[in-house]
């Protein structure tokens, strides 16, 4: 049942987008991502941890949770950008079902290298608000990076 909903979730995601794609990485929780073009003024995103959070005591901090959002850009220059976001998250590929969280997460997007013209870098802080566990916070701290699938002309 798992399997099929994050299938179904990944084809709701892909139909909805009418950009290209990139991928992501975030360290902490080691997280991976699938968003549209983080280069234009918003973007969605769908996320999974593979780990527990690091900067987390809280127990239910388990990997497998899933993740959506929209992020936008706050303030943007030539080859760098604060963005800012809201999401949700439930533990849908864990074994622990039950929860589910408020994410608003903000960051900083870079991109130093004029030869990975695709690659950025990325610092981002992700505050999980637990809602159904008497509101407490699983705290995210990240650096990563998203990186440009394909460049449309």
């Amino acid at each position: 049942m798992k399997k099929i909903a994050v299938g179904f979730c990944f084809v709701v995601f892909s139909l909805l987008a009418h950009a290209q794609f990139a991928v992501n990485y975030y360290y902490d929780g080691h997280t991976i991502g699938l968003s549209t073009n983080p280069e234009k003024g918003h973007w969605f995103e769908f996320r999974v941890n593979t780990v527990s959070y690091i900067f987390s005591d809280w127990q239910h901090s388990d990997r497998g949770i899933t993740q959506a959002y929209y992020c936008f850009r706050l303030v943007s220059e030539q080859k760098a950008a604060l963005y800012g976001g809201f999401g949700v998250g439930a533990p849908l590929l864990s074994n622990e079902i039950g929860w589910a969280s408020i994410n608003v997460p903000v960051g900083l997007q870079i991109n130093p290298f004029n030869q990975l013209p695709r690659l950025y870098l990325t610092a981002e802080y992700n505050p999980m608000l637990a809602v159904t566990h008497d509101f407490e916070v699983i705290n995210t701290l990240s650096v990563g990076f998203r990186y440009i699938l394909n460049k449309r002309k």
